[in-house]
């Protein structure tokens, strides 16, 4: 019974040294990023941990004597403590990652989208850039203010195109369009919470509403999303 409740703690101990020495490896110059405080807290605190919950339970053991019935209760309380933390780790994992789109990763999705303007009108000087908001009951995001946009002549019509980082489920978005100090377009998505994939097929967008000026560039623009 005291190898297990040795060997037990451990891996109790090299798991929490891991942890531990990762967490505070920027104190003793290993930086988070590239993982370096990750590799500074499997190499030191490891095996630091080891020694030390090893003795620990070398130590709670002998303080037992010979009473074979303490040390099998000591050895399934720590174990039913470990079962209980993982389960409580999972459970509020499950929770927190409930409502995300990639519940195991909790990665960003592009929501991308291709906007027109009406027949005739030219592209917007480069220097207007495209400004897209997505807006929902969960998360609002904007799309990067440093692209500049590449407007392109298509089927007769200036296109171009945009994207924003999507992170969590809903099917309740909306996705406000703005092309430099022109009004902001609003438009209704009609994509699903959890898309695996959705393409640019289907019909050309109008939006909603609009927000600010009453004109100005990307007037009369139509857009259509893919995810």
């Amino acid at each position: 019974m005291t190898f297990l409740i040795v060997a037990l703690w451990s891996i109790i101990g090299m798991a929490a040294g891991a942890v531990i020495l990762g967490e505070l490896g920027p104190l003793f110059g290993f930086r988070n990023m590239e993982g370096s405080s990750a590799i500074f807290g499997a190499f030191a605190g490891a095996p630091l941990g080891l020694i030390c919950g090893g003795f620990f339970g070398y130590r709670m053991s002998k303080g037992f004597g010979e009473d074979i019935a303490k040390r099998k209760r000591f050895f399934l309380i720590t174990l039913g403590g470990i079962a209980a933390l993982i389960a409580g780790g999972f459970i509020v994992e499950t929770i927190r990652t409930r409502d995300y789109i990639d519940t195991s990763n909790q990665g960003a999705m592009f929501l991308n989208a291709q906007i027109r303007l009406p027949p005739g009108v030219t592209a917007p000087d480069k220097s207007k850039k495209i400004v897209m908001e997505l807006r929902s009951d969960k998360e609002t995001r904007k799309s990067s203010p440093y692209s500049e946009p590449d407007w392109k002549l298509t089927d007769g019509r200036m296109q171009a195109t945009s994207s924003v980082e999507v992170y969590r489920a809903t099917d309740n978005r909306t996705l406000a369009v703005t092309i430099g100090d022109g009004p902001t377009y609003v438009f209704n998505l009609k994509i699903p919470a959890r898309p695996k994939k959705y393409s640019f097929e289907g019909d050309w967008q109008k939006p909603d509403g609009v927000e600010g000026a009453a004109s100005g560039a990307g007037e009369g623009m139509e857009i259509k999303v893919a995810m």
